[in-house]
């Protein structure tokens, strides 16, 4: 009966054999010296039963048998390998008997299969042998543990082991938090631990990959020192001017107030890029730098307001510009051609009766589109003289007549149809100098009225600025939003790469300015602070470039040549402009001109 159940056994399982031998291999380890040992004599150990039976098996039932012989024919060292592999795992059956450089041959589960399968091969290779293998073929000294099969397939075992010992070598390098150089030689170490008693060959090879780790490692340093001075290099391609450099005052009003015979008109001009929400987030702004500065003239662009905004009931522009600039007649320019877009508003301030704003429909006998309702000017106020000038008496104009200080008309059109659509300009004729009020076009993220804007609009507007100079005998200021950045110093990152496809920035833009500046006029403020850097009045908030001041100056006052030169006879005289960086409100801040009038 035994021996049918033997047959039995041997005739159904050889079919599965090798897929079990793998799977117990997957536990077993890779074929150290006690573990080839134990195939090899298992395999003996089954050679006897074999003999005894008609069925012949080859070397892998043999080793296939290995698990299964001791519940056949019970064996001591079979059954105390099989329970120690059951209860724990590989290793901790090794540690007693093999040495730490078997053991640090063991490699993962990925690995197990192929080497002992390899060691199959060597034992089939040796089956006929009588014994177990010689203590000088699997020698603990020895890290290759298959040294006494035949040389071909020896060399292929070994080659086996060797990758699972590279494949062991990668958890150390991810383990070691040490540079590449440190990696390399603990990879080093851990393969002259592994093969601490081969030949002295492999040890003088071991020697120049040492120095060969070295060497990388110090030509991996002068890689990155070398490599260092071009990231400089990269950030000079361009400046980074974001320090702003305290400027000098040349005009102090109160002073020039003590002396007889002048007077200080202050011009405001602020990009307040959208009127109602600048009023939600800053409803005092206007209000309070009226009263710091004691403005004559306030300007606003980008008011993205329409017609019917003054009076909505939801917005109360009218009620809130009537309590916080009551002292100021409003004069406004809308866009007809798009809602919400552009605009341009003045505020000059109330002295007698206010002025008289011409627009079409004035010439239509329509209502004029002014505030001087709304700020409080009566009949009353007629003939009065100005008691909300600069000190707050009668004698605040010092010697000044009053009538050189109001405007005889405003303007809230260009007077070119080609222009007028967008509401951009409101021009007030004074009786010293002509003052515009100015948003020009911006040319677009894609620079789509890159040639509107240089060929079109800057030729019409210098122009017409010519124009009402020759024809009203007296100099002109423009001002406002003029979207270009003149040079490097109104530039943060002058050179930038993108800037010459930017809007405000191009060549085309740059030229176009200069080309205005050369027909008799000059900028204000880098005429008067020529080494002024890092004053800037716009960010872009999309970036947050406000607080590290990395912006533009794209707002001016560009005045007639004759308003910056000193002369006997002349009665207007251009004595300092500054930026106000400081204020709040939009992306844009206020600029300041200060102009002396003279009896």
């Amino acid at each position: 009966a035994s021996d049918q159940c033997c047959n039995c056994f041997m005739t159904i399982f050889p079919a599965f054999h090798k897929l079990l031998l793998v799977r117990y291999c997957c536990f077993l380890g890779s074929p150290s010296t006690s573990s080839a040992s134990l195939l090899r004599s298992s395999h003996h150990r089954f050679a006897a039963f074999r003999s005894t039976r008609s069925t012949s098996f080859d070397a892998q039932q043999g080793q296939f048998a290995f698990q299964f012989a001791p519940k056949l024919f019970p064996s001591p060292h079979l059954q105390t390998r099989r329970n120690l592999c059951i209860i724990s795992p590989p290793h901790h059956l090794y540690k007693a008997a093999a040495t730490p450089q078997i053991f640090q041959t063991m490699s993962r589960r990925s690995s197990r299969a192929s080497t002992v399968a390899a060691a199959a091969k060597i034992s089939v290779a040796n089956d006929d042998d009588d014994g177990a293998l010689s203590e000088n073929e699997l020698s603990p000294k020895d890290p290759v543990p298959l040294k006494g099969a035949e040389k071909a397939k020896g060399d292929n075992a070994t080659a086996t082991i060797k990758k699972a010992t590279k494949k062991k070598a990668s958890p150390k390098k991810k383990a070691s938090p040490k540079k590449k150089a440190a990696t390399k030689k603990g990879k080093a170490k851990a393969s002259s631990d592994d093969e601490d008693n081969s030949e002295p060959k492999a040890k003088k090879k071991a020697a120049p990959k040492k120095r060969k780790s070295k060497s990388a490692s110090e030509d991996e340093s002068s890689t990155t020192e070398k490599a260092k001075p071009p990231k400089k290099k990269k950030a000079a391609d361009h400046q980074r001017w974001t320090e702003r450099t305290p400027l000098t005052r040349h005009w102090d009003p109160e002073q020039a107030m003590a002396s007889t015979g002048s007077y200080t008109f202050t011009v405001i001009s602020w990009n307040v890029a959208g009127l109602r929400a600048f009023v939600k987030k800053q409803p005092d702004a206007l209000m309070n730098l009226a009263n710091k500065y004691n403005a004559d003239v306030i300007c606003l662009q980008e008011t993205k307001l329409q017609e019917g905004h003054l009076d909505d009931p939801k917005l109360k522009l009218r009620e809130h510009f009537e309590e916080k600039l009551e002292g100021y007649d409003g004069h406004w320019s809308y866009s007809l051609e798009k809602k919400g877009y552009s605009g341009t508003a003045m505020f000059i301030k109330k002295r007698q009766g206010g002025a008289k704003t011409k627009t079409e429909d004035d010439k239509k006998g329509k209502k004029q589109a002014t505030l001087g309702a709304f700020f409080g000017s009566s009949k009353a106020d007629e003939g009065k003289t100005d008691t909300s000038a600069k000190g707050g008496d009668n004698n605040s104009t010092g010697d000044i007549p009053i009538s050189h200080l109001e405007p005889i008309n405003v303007d809230t059109e260009l007077g070119l149809p080609a222009h007028d659509g967008e509401g951009r300009t409101i021009t007030a004729e004074f009786p010293l100098f002509y003052l515009t009020n100015v948003y020009v076009p911006n040319s677009g993220q894609k620079l789509d009225r890159l040639g509107y804007r240089t060929e079109q609009w800057d030729a019409d507007f210098l122009a017409k600025m010519q124009q009402l100079e020759k024809e009203g005998n007296k100099p002109i200021i423009w001002l406002g939003d003029l979207n270009v950045a003149h040079n490097e110093k109104d530039t943060w990152n002058e050179g930038a790469k993108h800037l010459v496809k930017s809007a405000g920035t191009t060549v085309e833009e740059r030229t176009s300015f200069e080309r205005q500046l050369s027909a008799g006029y000059t900028d204000a403020f880098r005429h008067l602070h020529p080494e002024g850097r890092g004053q800037y009045s716009y960010w872009s908030q999309r970036a947050g470039n406000r607080e590290p001041n990395k912006g533009l100056r794209l707002d001016y006052f560009i005045c007639s040549n004759e308003l910056m030169e000193d002369g006997d006879g002349k009665k207007a005289r251009v004595r300092d402009s500054y930026i106000v960086p400081d204020q709040l409100g939009s992306d844009h801040c206020p600029i300041v001109l200060e102009i002396e009038i003279k009896k």
